[in-house]
């Protein structure tokens, strides 16, 4: 028997990093081949029942790669953050479907709702480390304490930042409103400030 001619890969240079494509070109895989190893990878993190025929098994996998596909994954992390929360989404409603079973002792039912509850809790900071990676986290920094140095000024208030399209003019553009402003001694707090006013 002839034997197979085998298809030779010139070494790379250490410093030369891949990308996606390349290594698809490298080790000769299609966009076929990609695909099915991500359904698989999907529908092995899910549970289904013995007694399920192939199309309700199909069907579940299908869902499976409905929720995945609705996270709109738009580079690796995601992908992998996505496949991970479709995941925990159908180990939740699994132990919410087992704690709901008719005759089911009190341990039981309180097993199942606690596993429940861990999974709805890792699938919300998912979620939440989604929404940060895609730059949606809403972050919130409270200032304690300020000294304003002579000849400083401070803003006492709220201050939020607008689109480009609704932002204040440059400061140097703004007039400025000399009885609104209240000058500050050097290291004079902020503090001391509002116990004044009262």
């Amino acid at each position: 028997m002839p034997k197979k001619k085998q298809k030779s890969m010139e070494p790379l240079p250490t410093h030369t990093l891949l990308t996606a494509e390349g290594v698809r070109k490298l080790l000769d895989i299609d966009e076929v081949a990609i695909l099915q190893s991500r359904i698989n990878e999907i529908a092995n993190i899910i549970w289904r029942p013995e007694g399920l025929s192939k199309q309700e098994k199909d069907v579940t996998i299908a869902r499976a790669i409905d929720h995945f596909n609705s996270l709109k994954p738009t580079d690796g992390a995601e992908g992998m953050l996505a496949e991970q929360m479709v995941g925990s989404h159908f180990a939740a409603m699994e132990c919410l479907r087992r704690a709901a079973l008719p005759n089911q002792t009190f341990d039981g039912r309180d097993m199942a709702l606690k596993h429940a509850h861990k999974l709805m809790s890792l699938y919300a900071k998912q979620l939440e480390t989604l929404n940060k990676h895609r730059g949606k986290g809403q972050q919130k920094v409270t200032v304690e304490h300020i000294r304003v140095e002579k000849g400083g000024q401070a803003i006492v208030g709220n201050v939020e930042a607008g689109n480009a399209a609704t932002r204040t003019p440059d400061p140097s553009q703004l007039e400025h409103k000399a009885p609104d402003t209240v000058p500050l001694e050097a290291g004079q707090e902020l503090n001391d400030l509002d116990k004044q006013r009262k």
